[in-house]
């Protein structure tokens, strides 16, 4: 008897048991198929109710693949659809607007590249001009005035006053200090101490010495064999070598020698042609 109740117990437990697997089994069954209608579209769902009506199992790995594919086609063909460009045709663009973008680069470096010639070349154009007009305004300078003395040359006097002293070669002329008749080979021209001395004509400075007679004297080149002797002179305004323009000063009259203490201050004012003694009154207005 007790044999029996305890069987039962058995027998009703074990029963239990399959029908709580068997409810537990059928609710997940029931739930699962909700879950994947909310997510596939609606031609997917479709799809699985007749599969479910040919007895067909919806759920498996491959549907769901399959389902996932479905929708990434289905919004790649609504992107299409509205006038959205397509990953083909997007690449496409893409490398058409590269294109673009690099044939305006092209172009743009071109005409940067001419622009940047251009401009290089109008610099190194006016550079040039620049250094070319430099050059020429170096060489005016150094060349400085024209040395061609001639007989049709006229020149200035170099101080003004009156003459004490004739130039004579012809016949001698009486020197007052010395109290002698003598040849004259230049002309002495009254001046006050301190005047100023000109170049009477452009010339070079060939050589400036101290004579006993004539102080401080300065010899310059005229060209042609021509030179010009200015004595009796103090602080200088020339070197030898020096270009002198006809009017510029080259020094002030000096206190008189003793060869000419009776005459007083002048300057001594001679001139030569090869050497020789030639009359400067013939070259003075």
């Amino acid at each position: 008897m007790r044999k029996n109740r305890t069987a039962k117990f058995i027998f009703n437990g074990a029963l239990l048991a399959v029908m709580a697997v068997l409810g537990v089994t059928a609710y997940q069954v029931a739930n699962k198929p909700e879950h994947i209608q909310e997510v596939l579209p609606l031609e997917s769902t479709k799809e699985n109710d007749t599969a479910k009506a040919d007895g067909a199992d919806s759920t498996d790995d491959s549907s769901l693949a399959e389902a996932g594919t479905n929708m990434v086609e289905a919004d790649l063909d609504g992107i299409s659809d509205t006038g959205i460009l397509d990953s083909e045709s997007l690449i496409n663009e893409s490398d058409n607007s590269s294109a673009t973008d690099m044939a305006s680069l092209d172009n743009t470096v071109d005409l940067t590249n001419s622009a940047d010639i251009n401009d290089t070349a109008d610099i190194f154009s006016s550079s040039d001009i620049g250094e070319s007009t430099s050059v020429n305004a170096q060489i005016s300078l150094h060349k400085g005035p024209e040395i061609n003395f001639s007989e049709d040359t006229l020149m200035e006097w170099p101080v003004n006053g009156h003459v004490l002293i004739d130039y004579s070669m012809d016949q001698s002329v009486y020197f007052p200090t010395l109290d002698q008749y003598k040849l004259s080979p230049a002309i002495s021209v009254q001046a006050v101490e301190g005047a100023p001395v000109v170049s009477a004509v452009n010339g070079t400075v060939y050589s400036i010495e101290n004579n006993a007679q004539t102080g401080t004297t300065v010899t310059m080149e005229l060209g042609n064999g021509y030179q010009a002797i200015y004595g009796q002179l103090t602080d200088l305004d020339v070197a030898e070598g020096d270009t002198v323009t006809k009017g510029s000063i080259i020094g002030y009259v000096a206190a008189p020698t003793i060869y000419y203490s009776e005459e007083g201050s002048n300057l001594y004012f001679a001139m030569k042609k090869d050497g020789e003694p030639i009359d400067p009154i013939t070259y003075l207005p």
